[in-house]
């Protein structure tokens, strides 16, 4: 049984609890979302409560209207990443609409039957990459294999010719991607040194291994790319 005592306070409306405690439980999950015509906001908070709740869409004169399908009652873990309701504007800041992010304004307009009527919207800009995201997706997808696995290995491995070169790597296996950029990250140490060292012997310049790639070429600017972002990482940046 939902208990919306604090939402009845908050709107001072006298029949919203009859109307959802006669709604029927749903499920919910993490994000919220926009899907035929329904919007699902896995948690919304009232003062110290929270629910998760589905909202339809009618479009009435032209005003974007949402009223209540659907609401539980779920443990109230704090408002950070929830939809808040304020008494009188319930803000959902963000939902995904068709692959956009966007976040939504929707004003109470009704008490009895509850109707939300949207007031202001904005596209919310996808959030930048870390530096170690960044890092990550160039090793994985331009470094592990196409350098790692076919070049530094033959040398760069536990009991081989550069055993004490402080740069060792693991061969193919789960995990092993992980394992590698952090003996990248360990050898940088936050030194741009570590780094100018790395892409210059690679080309063959000091390296007992000789010359792997040439100055310059796709691979070496992967190498140095992801190398810089690991430095930028490690340097809190």
């Amino acid at each position: 049984m939902i208990k919306l005592i604090e939402l009845r306070t908050l709107l001072g409306a006298r029949t919203i609890l009859a109307l959802l405690l006669s709604l029927s439980p749903l499920s919910y999950a993490q994000d919220a979302t926009f899907i035929d015509n329904v919007l699902t906001l896995p948690k919304a908070t009232v003062g110290e409560a929270a629910y998760s709740l589905e909202l339809g869409l009618s479009v009435n004169q032209g005003n974007y209207d949402f009223g209540v399908l659907a609401a539980a009652e779920i443990p109230f873990t704090g408002t950070e990443g929830a939809s808040v309701f304020d008494g009188a504007v319930l803000r959902v800041p963000t939902v995904d609409v068709g692959g956009t992010n966007y976040s939504l304004d929707l004003a109470l307009v009704s008490g009895d039957p509850i109707i939300f009527r949207l007031s202001s919207y904005a596209e919310v800009a996808a959030p930048t990459p870390t530096a170690l995201a960044q890092a990550t997706t160039l090793f994985d997808e331009s470094i592990e294999t196409q350098i790692v696995q076919s070049k530094c290995i033959v040398c760069h491995k536990v009991g081989l010719i550069a055993n004490g070169s402080g740069l060792l790597f693991v061969n193919t296996s789960q995990g092993s991607a992980a394992t590698n950029l952090g003996a990248f990250a360990n050898y940088l140490n936050g030194s741009e040194a570590a780094r100018t060292r790395i892409l210059s012997m690679v080309t063959g310049v000091g390296h007992t291994g000789g010359k792997q790639m040439d100055a310059g070429d796709e691979l070496h600017q992967n190498l140095g790319e992801m190398l810089r972002l690991l430095l930028e990482h490690q340097a809190g940046i």
